[in-house]
């Protein structure tokens, strides 16, 4: 998992995740004050900042790179960018089933950074089977009754793969996965006591997770 003096470390090395800590911040400042409840521009601004400021932030790391060293950096940075599209979808209800395709591009742009070269099949079995059980607790409405399933299993890979890659990707990934699963649930299961804080919550570490797997990916490359 990522320590906080591991994110402390961080910070005080380049100082490229305080827009990201910042934004957070904001977000959860106005979610409390209402910010959250209705769909509209400073909503979409609110909630994508955070992806957008760690997009940023491996986007600078990748400008510093050999263009052939910075292939995973690349995806992981289409995966964000994937990440933030979906992010404003999601703001609207009516755009869910765009706002699930464009996070369904993320999950591929992330599986395309993290590979396929370790196999970790425990990991495979155990995940995709609590993804089995999981989706039987879920009863989504008609036209949407093969598309969760395909994203929870799309997502249940994604998350095998950053597990398989270890150390912040694999915090990354699985957090991300937590993040979807508690929203899912709170969709089409049943009530999640203080469902949007612990979904953005686990989202957003999930989204550290794997944009810190970049940037550690850059220094290790540049060194």
């Amino acid at each position: 998992m990522i320590s906080p003096l591991d994110l402390m470390k961080r910070v005080g090395v380049s100082g490229r995740l305080v827009p990201f800590f910042k934004c957070v911040c904001v977000y959860f400042v106005a979610l409390g004050a209402g910010g959250g409840s209705s769909p509209s521009a400073g909503a979409v601004a609110a909630k994508c900042a955070p992806v957008l400021s760690l997009l940023l932030a491996v986007a600078l790391h990748l400008a510093a790179l050999p263009y052939h060293k910075g292939g995973y950096a690349r995806r992981v940075a289409a995966g964000l960018a994937l990440s933030a599209l979906g992010d404003a979808l999601l703001v609207w209800p009516q755009h869910f089933v765009a706002g699930m395709a464009a996070f369904g591009a993320a999950h591929v742009a992330y599986l395309a950074a993290f590979g396929f070269r370790r196999r970790a099949a425990a990991t495979a079995a155990a995940l995709y089977l609590a993804t089995a059980a999981f989706l039987r607790l879920l009863s989504p409405p008609g036209p949407l009754r093969a598309l969760v399933p395909g994203y929870a299993l799309l997502l249940a890979t994604m998350a095998w793969r950053g597990a398989a890659r270890g150390r912040k990707a694999a915090a990354g990934a699985l957090l991300f996965l937590v993040s979807d699963a508690i929203l899912g649930y709170s969709l089409f299961g049943g009530p999640v006591p203080y469902k949007q804080v612990l979904v953005m919550s686990t989202y957003y570490l999930g989204q550290l997770g794997i944009a810190l797997s970049a940037l550690e990916a850059g220094a290790e490359a540049s060194a």
